[in-house]
């Protein structure tokens, strides 16, 4: 359940990389049950991945069977257009890849435009738009993770806080802006690195060292008095997860909502916390989850500050009148958006997606899960979330969102969508 290193919107991706740390147990645990009532050995799936390594293939609409978008098209509009806005201002020529083929930024807008008239159209019944989706638009299915299409599906949500402009004996954990002395250096631009990475630090004296890590910047108050502090909130774990999350709202005593959002961050490596504390015997496999590692942090808080420090990686924010954005420069809509790995898969492009949902009672617990199918849109991204078998999903903000984040971690499909030549 973790969201990392958004280019503008996210910290860590939190609904998913905490949660992400249990994904290889339940994969494990579930093909242990799977060979266990089976009398015979499985089939093994039918890899996707051409000759070439190609992270798409070619898929038809009715190897999907009947579909139905879930959310019946609400909000959807909204986010095509967010992206029509992003490929608007691309170069015509900025090519994209789509497995083989190579697709253009003017083709991606045409493909959108399109699929605009039949998703905007309030003429169209919603069976009618899917005819005419499948009749007009053409699938690529990621390989996912096993080469078969396997993605995992993970949640992240903006968080609400309770928070002050002023410090006080209860309001005392500073919300820091992005600090002047913090560096981005390219490697890329210095031959004898040999490398592409970009990485971060401050000058100690004549030197360039690693910026400071959580535990120095939280425990050993490295930036305390430096003017940095943006905001206070009454919870180190609130703050935690909030940087994990990228950005959220701050609810003030007059009423106020203030937005933060991602600025920047240290540069020091991403640490699981979940891994870490079922490494520990902390929490049990299986167990991992936003709301997991909160009741254990509640039950034990003398060993808060040492499991917070695990995670040596640290956001900075800046407060933001709108929001929140995504890798594209564009707000992102809930349950609309997902984010996936910018460097393998195309930006602001048109997705499909079958996974499942939790259902919530009353007080947000889980009561079960069901399987949906819904149009988004490739609008963001996440340090985390890596490969073409992860996928993590905008929630929303709330209680009712942060409870689907925090538990959602299914398997299920990722489909992009073109328009036909």
């Amino acid at each position: 359940m973790e969201k990392v290193q958004r280019s503008r919107a996210r910290g860590e991706h939190a609904s998913f990389m905490i949660r992400l740390s249990a994904a290889p147990v339940l994969a494990a645990a579930c093909a242990l049950l799977v060979l266990a009532s089976c009398a015979h050995r499985p089939v093994k799936p039918k890899p996707l991945i051409s000759p070439g390594g190609e992270l798409m293939a070619p898929a038809s609409w009715t190897s999907l069977g009947t579909i139905k978008d879930d959310m019946d098209f609400t909000g959807l509009a909204d986010a095509v257009r967010g992206s029509l806005g992003y490929y608007d201002k691309l170069p015509a020529g900025k090519t994209f890849q789509f497995g083989t083929r190579t697709v253009t930024a003017a083709e991606l807008s045409a493909t959108l435009k399109a699929f605009l008239t039949i998703v905007a159209n309030p003429a169209l019944s919603a069976t009618q738009k899917i005819s005419d989706i499948k009749d007009g638009f053409v699938l690529y299915r990621s390989v996912g993770s096993d080469g078969a299409g396997s993605v995992l599906f993970t949640g992240y949500y903006e968080p609400e806080l309770q928070g002050r402009r002023h410090p006080d004996a209860t309001f005392k954990y500073p919300l820091y802006a992005r600090p002047a002395d913090l560096m981005s250096i390219d490697l890329s631009e210095f031959p004898l690195a040999h490398s592409k990475a970009t990485v971060f630090g401050r000058v100690d004296g004549d030197r360039v060292v690693p910026y400071y890590t959580r535990k120095q910047i939280d425990t050993d108050r490295a930036l305390q008095g430096k003017g940095l502090e943006l905001l206070w909130l009454d919870d180190p774990v609130d703050l935690f997860f909030l940087q994990i999350q990228g950005s959220g709202l701050v609810l003030l005593p007059d009423g106020q909502k203030v937005r933060v959002q991602y600025a920047g961050k240290n540069g020091q490596p991403y640490v699981s916390l979940g891994r870490y504390m079922v490494k520990e015997g902390l929490l049990g496999k299986g167990q991992v989850s936003l709301q997991s590692i909160r009741a254990y942090i509640a039950h034990h808080p003398k060993q808060m500050r040492k499991l917070l420090d695990v995670n040596p990686s640290y956001t900075f924010f800046r407060l933001e009148n709108s929001g929140p954005y995504g890798n594209i420069d564009v707000a992102i809509t809930p349950g609309r958006s997902i984010a996936t790995d910018a460097r393998i898969f195309p930006r602001g492009a048109l997705c499909l997606i079958r996974t499942e949902k939790p259902l919530l009672d009353s007080k947000n617990r889980v009561v079960g899960w069901e399987p949906f199918t819904r149009f988004v849109m490739n609008q963001d991204t996440g340090g985390a979330i890596t490969g073409p078998g992860r996928v993590d999903l905008f929630c929303g903000a709330g209680p009712e969102a942060e409870a689907t984040a925090g538990h959602m971690q299914q398997k299920g499909s990722l489909y992009f969508i073109l328009e036909k030549k």
